[in-house]
This record gives structure tokens, sequence and C-alpha cells, in this order.
């Protein structure tokens, strides 16, 4: 709509609403709203009758609210008007009072429709996909499956094993936003004007377009961003003011405040309000002798770890298999083992573990628990 035409709608509404509008003008306005609907939506903001739904009102209370706000305008139209002409009511011509009264009446509405024309306009000149609620999906994994999908920009993930991906039918706005619980790959489609955001409970991964692996799951102490190619800034915190850029090969483990990592090679983060920390340790991908990269081997069908503790890797044996891995025998939780497998079946996983002078047993009891001994 051109400018002209929002400017006259304005004037005709607010003569509509003081109650001067002629019949030539009525007619036009009409007109104007017939060629423009969507400008009826600001004419129908003024004639709805508005009420607090959260609030009701007995009939004497409406009438005395309503009493009041008449004395409350004739106050401010008394006033007006004193201040525009310092003289007494004997000395004011009849018609230049009626005149006046007109005036402020019109002003007055015309302010009235003016609030709800820029209101109006905000919500008219959206873009349509705004206007609505975004309609969104969730890809979801349970222990021992694993899913791939192809994102409405043509972004590919792969979803580890009870996992969930919360993403939109189709991205709108300046940036392409996803909800992640769990561990995923992305291989992110490059747009420089839309960059993609990652979001978890620990951090949110900004990119352009690159390729990256995030596990981020709820019952986890920590959470890991490993980047394998291309760019990533991962900010921090509720605020999102502490950012961390990362290049190829590195990877940024995030323990949030409730279960603090304690490695002297933490380092405490803090925002701007010196609210909270985030415990942060920057390094570089763990990489096995056979080339197989430890923080995407899953991509690959793959269950690889490198001098890790053995209560970590019942952690990861049991979304792999979708089984529940306990401990009868604290003391080896704290055992770090190596080993990479690919087609092994859970006993045969164990039996390895075994053979590798590892002194542990296990059983399975009656409700499926596997218990380390």
């Amino acid at each position: 709509m051109h400018h002209e035409n929002i400017e006259r709608i304005w004037h005709l509404l607010a003569r509509k609403t003081a109650g001067e509008i002629t019949g030539e003008e009525a007619k036009e306005l009409d007109i104007i709203l017939q060629q423009h609907p969507h400008a009826s939506f600001i004419q129908d903001l003024l004639i709805h009758d508005w009420s607090d739904k959260n609030k009701s009102f007995s009939s004497e209370e409406t009438a005395t609210l309503l009493a009041k706000h008449k004395r409350r305008l004739a106050a401010a139209m008394d006033q007006s008007i004193d201040d525009e002409k310092p003289l007494s009511p004997k000395n004011v011509p009849f018609p230049a009072r009626v005149k006046s009264i007109k005036t402020i009446r019109y002003w007055m509405a015309a302010a009235g429709v003016l609030t709800m024309l820029i209101l109006g306009l905000r919500w008219w000149l959206k873009p349509a996909e705004e206007q609505h609620s975004i309609a969104m999906e969730r890809l979801e994994t349970k222990s021992g499956s694993r899913s791939e999908i192809l994102l409405p920009d043509g972004t590919k993930v792969w979803l580890n094993a009870g996992s969930s991906l919360d993403y939109p039918r189709q991205f709108t706005g300046n940036t392409r936003n996803v909800q992640l619980i769990g561990e995923a790959y992305f291989d992110v489609v490059k747009d420089a004007h839309k960059p993609f955001l990652v979001h978890t409970r620990a951090f949110t991964v900004k990119v352009i377009g690159t390729i990256f692996n995030i596990r981020a799951y709820a019952d986890e102490d920590s959470a890991v961003t490993s980047l394998i190619q291309g760019a990533v800034e991962v900010q921090l915190g509720k605020s999102g003011n502490n950012v961390v850029k990362m290049k190829p090969n590195e990877k940024l483990t995030v323990a949030m405040p409730e279960r603090p990592d304690t490695d002297d090679n933490s380092t405490p983060a803090e925002n701007q309000d010196n609210i909270e920390k985030i415990y942060v340790k920057r390094g570089t991908l763990t990489t096995m002798k056979d080339s197989t990269i430890v923080e995407t081997a899953w991509t690959e069908n793959k269950l690889a770890f490198k001098n890790t503790s053995f209560e970590k890797i019942a952690v990861l044996l049991g979304k792999w298999f979708g089984t529940d891995i306990r401990f009868k025998n604290e003391d080896k939780k704290q055992i770090n083992l190596t080993g990479t497998f690919q087609r092994e079946s859970l006993d045969e996983v164990l039996h390895a573990l075994q053979l590798t002078g590892t002194q542990f047993k296990y059983e399975k009891d009656n409700a499926g628990v596997i218990w380390i001994e």
C-alpha cells in the first residue's frame, strides 16, 4: 500500500471514530478498504469490544469505571480548551467552544487510530510466515538405534541412539534453528545470510556451513562439540555472551555448574553479570591407530573409546546396545580401557575387554540388567 493511502485511511478512520465523517468520506473509506482488505484489520481493532479476560467486573464496577473514564476525558477536554483560550466561558462565543470540542474529539480519536494503525501495520506488514506459529517436527531414536534425516535446507543429520532433534518444517527468518538432546552429526548446507544454530542444554553452536558432531545427553554431566570441517562458534551460558571459536580437529567439552568438571585443564568462563560459571575444556579429536576418530566413529557404525573410564564406557555400551549396565564393585568404574568395535555383540565386547587383562566379571539378572563386579 502506498504511503498516501495509509495516511488517508488514518484520516478517515479518525473522522469516523470522532463521529465527524461525511457520507462521501464514508464511501471513500469503504472503497479503500475494499481495495486493501488487509487494512480492515485496523478498523476491526477500533470497533472490537476489548475486555480483560483475566478479570471479570460486575455491572456496578463497570458503571463506576465508565463514569470515572468520562470524568477524566471531560477534565482533559476542559483543560485543553482553557490552555488554548485563557478566557472565561462567558467571553468565549458558543460556536467557537463547540468547534474546539469537536477539534479535541477529532485529535483524541486520531491519536487512538494512529496507535491502532501502528500496531496493525506491524502485524500486517510482517512476512506471512511470521504471522503463524512455526510448525515443528521431531525425530527420535531409541537406545540401540540410529537415524539419518535431510532437513528442509538440505542439511544432513545423523542422530545417535537415545537422541531427539526438533526442527521446523520450513526454515524462516534470519536463522536456521534446531534443538538437540543427545548426539548428532551435522553436515550443514552453507548459507552466509542464514546461520545454522544447534541449541542444547549446555550451549548453542552457530555455524554457516560445516561438518561437526555434538554430544549433549541429558543424563551426562558434560557436553562435547567436535569440529571436523569448517568453523563454528560455541555460545556458552543462558545469555550466550561467552563465545568460543573452534577450528577443525578441535573439540570443546563443557560441564555445567550443577556438576562442574574439576579437571585441572578446565577453565571457568563467566558471563558479563558474573553470575554463572561454565567449565570448558578445549582439546583435539581423539584418533585410534586405524585412523578412526573416536568422537565420530558412531557415524560409521563403530564403537570406539581410548583410555576411557569403564564407567563412561558402560554408558556408551548401554546406549549402543539398548541395555542397562551397572556396577556392583565401584572400584571397577575407574579402570581405563581402549577398544574399537563394529559388528560385535555386547557379550563379545565385554569378553574382549576381559582379554585385555582387566580383572572383572559380569552377569545379567532376571530384569536384563548387566552387573559388573
